[in-house]
């Protein structure tokens, strides 16, 4: 049950330490790094900088593609809606063209109703005529005839009768062309008007599809949109990536340029801390991990606060935190050899200083992957660790 409780811990610690990304120096899986020298670190920085501006310039290209083809498409979203637009116009001027055929059909229909009131008065008087005229038997014309006074009075009688019979004619026939011609008028505009009602009908239809490209269009401008803002982040991200790569590759060449200066420390290193060492130099079981890798300096077990000291004089090239190694420091001593502090509590100095042999630089903790207080003691040479043990005191 122990065992596989340590399993689990193992996988779950290892998974943690896969996520942490690569951070200078410890960020990385703690094994990969004990078994990189800084020189492979340096290289491995490089190729992935270089994959890195590649993949750069690919989400570029891509970003081009996409950005041409919304604005491909945001122009046919444009002509659509222009399109569109025209359409809703059409329409407009169709539906006021038909209310002003509906208006003028009422206006005619008032007009012919007036128009054939009149012709039914006309008629009226001239079937009473007529039928006066029938039931006499043209007496009262001839009666009016025979009172004339003399020749001249019943030839002016004669036409004033034929000029009133000839006015009722003709006024007659004037309403009926009248009441024809606005019967014409009133066909003409029904059918205007139903024409107009199949002309609004057909613009609708054009409007609807008009609509439904547009609306499809403008969700294509949509997808091309979130497929550009996806590529632009992608972009931005693999920049971010690129720069933090050459934050790390600067770091390291420091790191590696530092390793070329001084001489080497002419006696042995003083013990950081005192105490009693617990885990030694080389292949080991891992407590945490489960299984057996590389330890790459000792443990020295301590109480937790106790003051750590630096093992020569020299000068800070990293005080940070990892995964790994929690908090830790790098002291570079010359000749390229630099010592390592891990599982720090705190550290009471900063990149660049430069300390004493036996200045306190940090506390015991138990910090990053460690199952207790304790300090974790290295000595390394151009990078490569070494068995502690040679070269203290």
């Amino acid at each position: 049950m122990k065992l596989k409780s340590k399993n689990i811990i193992a996988i779950i610690v290892t998974i943690i330490i896969a996520l942490s990304g690569f951070n200078i120096v410890y960020a990385a899986s703690p094994k990969s790094i004990q078994a990189q020298s800084y020189e492979e670190k340096l290289e491995q920085i490089q190729k992935d900088r270089e994959a890195t501006q590649e993949k750069i310039k690919d989400v570029k290209k891509q970003e081009q593609e996409y950005i041409n083809q919304v604005n491909e498409v945001e122009t046919q979203l444009t002509d659509a809606l222009s399109e569109l637009n025209a359409l809703n116009q059409r329409l407009a001027d169709a539906k006021s063209e038909v209310d002003k055929a509906t208006i003028e059909l009422v206006l005619k229909e008032e007009e012919l109703k007036k128009i054939e009131d009149e012709l039914e008065g006309k008629v009226k008087i001239l079937n009473d005529r007529v039928t006066a005229i029938y039931k006499n038997g043209g007496s009262n014309i001839m009666e009016i005839l025979l009172k004339a006074q003399d020749f001249l009075d019943f030839i002016s009688k004669l036409k004033l009768m034929n000029l009133f019979a000839e006015q009722d004619t003709e006024n007659i026939q004037s309403i009926k062309q009248k009441r024809d011609a606005t019967i014409g008028i009133k066909k003409s505009i029904i059918d205007l008007r139903e024409e107009q009602k199949e002309y609004k009908s057909k613009v609708e239809k054009l409007v609807a599809q008009a609509e439904e490209k547009a609306s499809e269009i403008n969700g294509i401008y949509d997808e091309k949109q979130d497929l550009l803002h996806k590529a632009t982040a992608n972009k931005n991200a693999l920049i971010q990536m690129d720069k933090q790569l050459e934050i790390q590759e600067a770091e390291v060449t420091r790191i590696l340029e530092s390793y070329k200066y001084g001489s080497a420390p002419s006696g042995k290193f003083a013990w950081p801390v005192a105490g009693r060492v617990t885990s030694g130099f080389g292949t080991r079981y891992h407590p945490i991990l489960g299984y057996n890798r590389f330890h790459s300096g000792i443990d020295i077990a301590a109480s937790y606060g106790t003051l750590v000291k630096a093992a020569d004089g020299g000068q800070v090239v990293q005080a940070a935190y990892s995964s790994g190694y929690g908090y830790y420091i790098i002291l570079y001593h010359g000749g390229g050899f630099a010592t390592y502090y891990a599982h720090l509590s705190s550290f009471n100095v900063s990149a660049g200083q430069m300390v004493q042999r036996g200045q306190v630089i940090g506390l015991v903790g138990s910090t990053g992957l460690a199952t207790g207080p304790h300090l974790h003691f290295e000595v390394r040479i151009n990078g490569t660790p070494q068995n502690p043990y040679a070269y203290l005191q």
